[in-house]
């Protein structure tokens, strides 16, 4: 009996365990604006209650480095560059505006179409034991935060991502 209990919790971390580590993830709606699709696809940087979330319409693409930070205060938006790198790629450099997402998350956002498409190219092409590297300075050339997130299941978000809102990679 016990040997059979054994077996059937197997089992079941095997079926569940790719699902359970999934770090990507991406969901779709209709857009009332554009009578069309959006997207958003979120990647999760490990540890740091911080995601990178790539959002799109059928006109508009932009990538946010989000974080749940419901304590300060944005006044004004401030600049920084976000820096990305993917494992054997060039280092892609975004120039971002900080600003609050929501009541309990702050956001920089990057409006730069051809770099953020760069980056999910290159995010789309890596093995799924490869990382993502994440790192934030501020306008005076001062590292801010940094964090680093696996491309496991990219791929496959990707896909449906661009699908939905025409991106040609």
């Amino acid at each position: 009996m016990f040997k059979n209990v054994i077996y059937v919790v197997a089992a079941i971390n095997i079926a569940y365990l790719p699902y359970a580590q999934a770090s990507w993830k991406t969901t779709t709606e209709e857009d009332i604006f554009t009578s069309g699709k959006k997207a958003m696809m979120i990647g999760e940087i490990a540890n740091s209650h911080q995601y990178l979330i790539f959002d799109c319409t059928k006109s508009k693409l932009s990538l946010n480095r989000v974080e749940i930070d419901p304590t300060t205060v944005i006044s004004t938006p401030l600049p920084y560059k976000a820096l990305v790198k993917t494992y054997d790629n060039s280092l892609i450099t975004f120039d971002t505006v900080l600003s609050r997402r929501n009541a309990s998350e702050i956001q920089l956002t990057s409006k730069e179409t051809d770099k953020i498409k760069t980056l999910l190219k290159q995010l789309s092409s890596q093995s799924s034991t490869s990382d993502f590297l994440v790192g934030v300075i501020d306008k005076n050339g001062n590292q801010v935060s940094s964090g680093s997130g696996s491309v496991s299941f990219a791929k496959k978000a990707i896909k449906k991502f661009t699908t939905t809102c025409d991106i040609v990679l």
